[in-house]
């Protein structure tokens, strides 16, 4: 008796492409928040979008995208070409998840100091 092997299904891959999404869209905001203050305009709108983007975002859709990474890899459902940026990007955005929570925490401890 053979059997046909199952068919391999992209839903792993939707998952990285689904949570890289807002990562990107912060490091986007990082870049534009940098270029407007090198010309002059000073808007902080940019800057509470990508603190508040890394708060609640980027940690949570970096340890998603790092651990459907990893599982796809290794069950050999996508080739390296999506899975491993896949996970860089998701060790990216739980860098930038840590770092925006010790910023928060810095700036409240600072401000409830006073």
């Amino acid at each position: 008796m053979t059997t046909e092997q199952a068919s391999k299904t992209n839903r792993l891959v939707w998952v990285i492409l689904g949570s890289s999404i807002p990562i990107t869209l912060i490091i986007i905001g990082i870049i534009k928040a940098w270029l407007s203050e090198t010309h002059g305009i000073v808007d902080a709108t940019t800057e509470q979008a990508v603190f508040f983007g890394g708060l609640y975002f980027a940690l949570p859709c970096g340890l998603l995208s790092v651990i459907a990474g990893i599982k796809a890899l290794s069950k050999g459902l996508v080739n390296k070409m999506v899975a491993i940026p896949g996970i860089l990007v998701g060790v990216l955005g739980i860098v930038m998840g840590l770092i925006s929570w010790v910023w928060f925490f810095m700036i409240s401890a600072f401000i409830s100091a006073f």
